[in-house]
């Protein structure tokens, strides 16, 4: 199923964290049929630096759960005082910890729906 881009998404640069190479494959082809520029997947927060290093996103999708037992929680309090918009992506009900640096949370399996809902969510 083929989108067209979205006017309302024009602009939007999405950087997208995820361990998980299939599910991370699928959650950017989502995005870019929405029109969205995507920068990953990556999966340690040391490849997703690298690739924002020169060209910051305006929202990040963010797997706390990273390879080798990572977990983002200080990536994601150094996105958040950048100012760029964090998206946790997760198959878990309940985050455990610093939610109050979290934009919203993308429950896995994702859909284009519910991916297109998140995005257009107003920043907090």
């Amino acid at each position: 199923m083929g989108t067209t881009p979205l006017a309302d998404l024009k602009g939007v640069r999405a950087l997208v964290v995820e361990d998980t190479w299939h599910v991370g494959k699928a959650l950017q082809k989502l995005l870019e049929d929405l029109g969205v520029e995507v920068a990953g997947p990556a999966a340690t927060v040391a490849d997703a630096e690298r690739l924002i290093a020169n060209s910051p996103p305006t929202v990040a999708f963010v797997d706390v759960k990273l390879r080798d037992g990572e977990l983002a929680y200080d990536f994601i309090d150094a996105l958040h005082e950048r100012g760029i918009r964090v998206i946790v992506t997760s198959a878990f009900a309940v985050l455990p910890e610093r939610v109050e640096k979290i934009a919203s949370v993308l429950p896995k399996p994702y859909t284009a729906a519910n991916v297109l809902v998140t995005l257009r969510q107003p920043a907090s």
